[in-house]
């Protein structure tokens, strides 16, 4: 029979009191502790770099500029990973702070998380209202993230950005609540910025 308790674990553990002088207090909040930063002012929002994001804990490459997009959510946003063996995905019901009666009524509030699988450091959270061809949101803390700029371009060139407005809500601003996205008219044409 598995260990369960092994294939949930990080394949690295790092130690929390060196973590805390080595991130900033918002990157330490977002990785270790689960919190989500600040909406729209965070360092990678609006980045349309070349490059690579990777972990900002361990430094395993998670996302391409190349799947980077503007979903108006307010925080970077992919339609993929890298590769998928290097994240770890749960369902999250923490954003409604367990309320059972919130989440029978709906239960598209139940998010699913996004972590780094090498190191377990909170990443963000994954929807399906993304662009094609994955039709996913990957909607992610810029704390969690360090850019490495594409050498081949010199990191001057900024990637076209794809317009594709998030639907199913999110993670709702600092305080991590759970928001649904009033009911609106979507254009589903997908544009380039």
């Amino acid at each position: 029979m598995p260990d369960i308790r092994k294939s949930i674990s990080p394949n690295k553990e790092f130690d929390k009191n060196k973590l805390k002088e080595r991130l900033t207090p918002t990157q330490y909040q977002v990785t270790q502790e689960h919190q989500t930063e600040k909406q729209f002012s965070n360092q990678y929002y609006k980045h349309r770099e070349a490059g690579v994001y990777k972990c900002i804990v361990c430094g395993i490459d998670q996302f391409s500029s190349q799947t980077k997009y503007n979903s108006g959510s307010g925080w970077p946003s992919f339609y993929d990973v890298m590769d998928k063996q290097n994240i770890r995905c749960r369902k999250d019901a923490s954003g409604v702070g367990g309320n059972l009666l919130r989440i029978i009524a709906d239960p598209s509030l139940i998010r699913t998380e996004v972590s780094c699988k090498e190191c377990g450091s909170h990443l963000g959270h994954v929807f399906e209202d993304g662009p094609k061809p994955t039709g996913q949101r990957y909607c992610v803390n810029s704390a969690s993230l360090d850019f490495k700029a594409d050498e081949v371009q010199g990191g001057d060139q900024d990637e076209p950005l794809l317009s594709c407005p998030a639907t199913l809500g999110g993670c709702g601003g600092v305080d991590g609540v759970c928001q649904r996205v009033s009911k609106m008219t979507i254009n589903k044409e997908q544009s380039v910025v």
